[in-house]
Order: structure tokens, then C-alpha cells, then sequence
């Protein structure tokens, strides 16, 4: 599951309210297994222990079971990176605008066109909040090409057109073969 909505439901009329500060980061149970509900809310719904807890009033609530999705917290990660012993923000304004914007995001096409518009927006959101100094993430964002099967569309296992390995790695080793890889042509073309 992705993160936590830090988001706490009263039991005695269901209104929300967000998890009193003292109790974040949200922290999701340790489980051995989880089985889906039968109502067809989160796994984490089973979890009653985890389930339940207190408003900042001190009444009877339960968690929101819903996560978000895992690229919520990948969207940010590098304003983290700035900053990664801070307890009091996520990111330092000053550390920040030492630091600056992350010069080249490097990722292939099928990834990275959500990935950059999913961290666009959430660094918007942050930027509007006042939380980080500037207000892009990326000063350039590079598309690197895919390596194509022999039928000259996408490789992937799903398709059943993978080349294996195996033989040039007997005969010539990793390290070669991920040269090779490295230098078939510009970064940005389909090989």
C-alpha cells in the first residue's frame, strides 16, 4: 500500500478531521499477511487495533483505510534528500535554495511523463503553501529512449520478444554488455 491520509473520522457523527500533530507521520501497521475485505474497503479496514484512535479531544475515531498511490510519495522524495535529518520540515527553505532545483530529471518516456506530472503538481502545491522556494522541480527533464525487441516494438516479457542476455554475458560479461547498452545510440532514441 502507498501512504496514509492522515485523516480521522469521529465515531459519533463521522466527521473528518485531520490526525492531531502529535500522532504523525501516520505509521502503517507491520503485518505478517492481509486478506481483502469482504466490503470491499482497504485491507487495512481487518486491522482494528490500527483502525481505531483518538482525536486531538481525546473522542473515539477511525482511521481513513484508504492509502494513497505509491507515487505520492516518490513526487517529493528529492526536496528530502536537501534536508533528510530535519524532525522540524521536510526541507529547509535555506538548505533549499542551497541546493536548488534538481538540474536534469533523467527517466524513460512511459515513466516519467506521469512521474514529472504528478511531482509538478505536488511541488505547485507545496510552492502555493509556501513550503518550498521554487516553483518548478525540475530545470529539465530528459526522456531517455527504450531498448526495442526484435520485432522493433517495446521489449517486454508480456510480448515475448525479450533478447537473453546469457550468451553475451559468457562470452563477454556484464560490464560489457552494459556498455554496449550504454552507447547504442543518443540517450533520447528508441534502439
Amino acid at each position: 500500500w502507498g501512504e496514509p491520509f492522515p485523516i480521522l473520522y469521529r465515531d459519533r457523527d463521522g466527521a473528518a478531521e485531520s490526525v492531531p500533530d502529535d500522532q504523525l507521520p501516520v505509521r502503517l501497521p507491520e503485518v505478517e499477511s492481509y486478506q481483502p475485505t469482504d466490503t470491499g474497503k482497504s485491507p487495512l479496514a481487518n486491522i482494528h487495533d490500527w483502525v481505531a484512535a483518538k482525536t486531538a479531544a481525546g473522542e473515539a475515531a477511525h482511521r481513513e483505510t484508504d492509502t494513497m498511490p505509491q507515487w505520492a510519495g516518490s513526487c517529493w522524495y528529492y526536496l528530502r534528500f536537501m534536508d533528510p535529518h530535519n524532525r522540524e520540515s521536510f526541507a529547509s527553505m535555506a538548505r533549499q535554495k542551497r541546493w536548488g532545483q534538481v538540474d536534469v530529471y533523467v527517466g524513460g518516456t512511459e515513466h516519467l511523463n506521469l512521474h514529472d506530472l504528478y511531482s509538478r503538481f505536488w511541488h505547485r502545491a507545496l510552492y502555493d503553501l509556501g513550503l518550498v522556494a521554487e516553483k518548478e522541480p525540475f530545470q529539465k527533464l530528459l526522456h531517455q529512449g527504450m531498448v526495442l525487441g526484435p520485432d522493433g516494438s517495446k521489449m517486454s516479457k508480456s510480448a515475448g520478444n525479450i533478447v537473453n542476455p546469457d550468451e553475451i554475458l559468457e562470452v563477454y560479461g556484464a560490464d560489457v554488455l552494459r556498455l554496449n547498452l550504454c552507447f547504442m545510440g543518443p540517450v533520447e532514441a528508441n534502439k
